[in-house]
């Protein structure tokens, strides 16, 4: 890869980190000491009873309003999606197209919701095997045309002796968020931009609550090394 294309990509990650999930990050990890041990969030504790927040678009899917239930679901979790798939993606016109199709598919299947879970949780479900599917997709047909030249890859830490400010640390963050794997990714995406609880993103992701808190956990240390690296301790 390029000097230009990964800085262009590692600026492109910064960029689509939204504020919220850098500071909820850059907090967890306690830049000046260890990460913490996740702890269970109110969120985390409320009843799984409780009322769905979406419950008016709910009633409108019940008395078979689909479409005026849909202009509903797309101006209050629209933009939430969007930022998802561009985060994971990293690719803005490919994000289009994936959002497009995930309310498509949204709009199709609103007869068959159950309740089992939030509506929210069960968009950003749709919302996840969609982009699996666009990964998937782009892997194969770039398979004989990635160049992996790592030869050229500048170090994004400042001058020796320069305090790091908040833009470089914000790259420096958005660059290790590349690094990350896919699944590890996704698990932080879930947690700190979406704000989901780890119940909640069992039931996007299809697996149990405390996979997805390891993977938040493997993925603290990893985070927090490559910062160090990329700015040379100095956080």
């Amino acid at each position: 890869m390029s000097s230009r294309s990964w800085s262009s990509s590692a600026n492109l990650m910064a960029r689509e980190i939204s504020a919220r999930a850098t500071e909820a990050v850059l907090e967890e990890l306690e830049v000046t000491g260890e990460p913490m041990v996740a702890q269970a969030s109110a969120a985390d504790t409320e009843d799984p009873d409780a009322a769905d927040p979406d419950h008016d678009i709910v009633h409108l899917i019940t008395i078979g309003a689909s479409s005026a239930a849909l202009r509903s679901l797309m101006q209050r979790h629209g933009t939430a999606v969007y930022r998802y798939c561009r985060s994971t993606l990293r690719d803005n016109a490919l994000a289009d197209d994936v959002h497009q199709q995930i309310f498509i598919e949204a709009y199709r299947d609103l007869g068959r919701f159950a309740g089992r879970a939030t509506l929210r949780t069960w968009l950003f479900a749709i919302a996840r095997h969609r982009v699996l599917d666009a990964v998937k997709a782009r892997r194969r047909a770039l398979v004989h045309l990635e160049e992996r030249n790592t030869t050229n890859v500048p170090d994004p830490s400042p001058p020796p002796g320069e305090r790091i400010d908040d833009v470089r640390l914000r790259e420096a963050l958005g660059a290790c968020f590349d690094e990350l794997g896919e699944h590890l990714r996704t698990a932080v995406l879930l947690r700190y931009q979406q704000g989901f609880t780890f119940e909640d993103m069992a039931v996007v992701c299809g697996e149990k609550p405390g996979t997805l808190q390891a993977r938040v956990m493997r993925a603290l240390p990893k985070l927090r090394a490559c910062l160090e690296a990329r700015t040379r301790g100095r956080l």
